[in-house]
């Protein structure tokens, strides 16, 4: 067979190819029969799965004619390799100073004095906090990453410098306190009901934590009731008026409100004068009310806590 013919089939091989006249495999076979094995069969259309079928079938076509090589019958694709960029090149430099930054900071922070302290916290917290406002439309999951960055920083760090004014316990719990309202103000700023759990109930526990000892001194379990139940109340009252207007808000509110119904039993847990077996009737008698309360008002709460 002389050049010029073959040329001709090969082309009308090609063509029947790529309009798919004739099956993938049974052309690749007739490219190695052909060409003699030095054309490399690559699949032009076909997926993953039934180009790895094709080459396979061509490579057992070559070895059946003894003409083709292994290099000859597998075609294996190449990744492009994005271009180096300033941009790219800066944003690594800013990497790794930050990193090399935070090192640097691990390992002589002690050395700083604490006003110095406070500020490197102080700005850490305020740079993760603008870093999770700026992200909380094009990547919401490293939002929740920078906000939690902030938060953790906060308190520890705060903690710790108050530590190390030998501040006194009140110190704290107003210090937290402070964290905990910014936390609810955070809730409303991006939309994170998550937020404004984590403010109200450590709110919660600041509150309990700074009245157990008032509490205990001649406790008895009506006095302890009264310290909880009308705030109980009022967040779940909060929580009704709300859930025409917002049913995401009013959820939270009512939920914490649920949770603060028996912080007067939890919180007499730590109290040695409290009797267990009044706190277990207490809490019977709380668990009866509250699944009362929320059967007959499952009309409210119905779409939102998907019962």
């Amino acid at each position: 067979m002389d050049d010029q013919r073959k040329r001709t089939i090969i082309a009308e091989i090609e063509n029947w190819r790529r309009n798919h006249l004739l099956p993938e495999h049974y052309c690749i076979f007739l490219l190695n029969l052909y060409t003699e094995g030095d054309r490399p069969s690559t699949p032009a259309s076909a997926g993953r799965g039934e180009g790895k079928r094709a080459d396979a079938l061509a490579s057992g076509a070559g070895v059946a004619t003894g003409n083709s090589s292994p290099s000859a019958s597998y075609a294996y694709a190449t990744r492009t390799v994005a271009p180096v960029t300033g941009k790219m090149v800066m944003a690594w430099l800013l990497g790794a100073f930050v990193i090399a930054g935070l090192i640097l900071l691990a390992f002589h922070f002690n050395r700083f004095t604490t006003p110095m302290q406070i500020t490197i916290f102080a700005c850490f917290a305020l740079v993760f906090y603008i870093l999770g406002y700026a992200f909380r439309r094009q990547a919401p999951p490293l939002t929740h990453l920078f906000l939690t960055f902030c938060f953790v920083l906060l308190i520890a760090g705060g903690i710790y410098c108050i530590q190390q004014l030998n501040g006194s316990m009140a110190l704290t719990l107003l210090y937290l306190g402070v964290v905990c309202v910014l936390l609810c103000l955070s809730a409303f700023i991006f939309g994170y009901a998550y937020l404004l759990y984590c403010g109200m109930l450590g709110l919660a526990l600041i509150y309990g934590f700074a009245t157990v000892q008032r509490i205990g001194e001649g406790y008895t379990w009506w006095k302890s009731e009264l310290y909880w139940v009308p705030l109980a109340c009022l967040l779940t009252g909060l929580g009704f008026l709300m859930n025409s207007g917002n049913p995401k808000w009013a959820g939270v509110f009512a939920v914490c409100g649920l949770i603060s119904f028996f912080g007067a039993e939890i919180q007499a847990l730590y109290i040695s004068e409290a009797k267990r077996d009044v706190i277990q009737l207490l809490l019977f008698i709380k668990v009866f009310l509250a699944s009362a309360l929320f059967f007959f008002t499952r009309g409210y709460w119905y779409t939102w806590l998907r019962l």
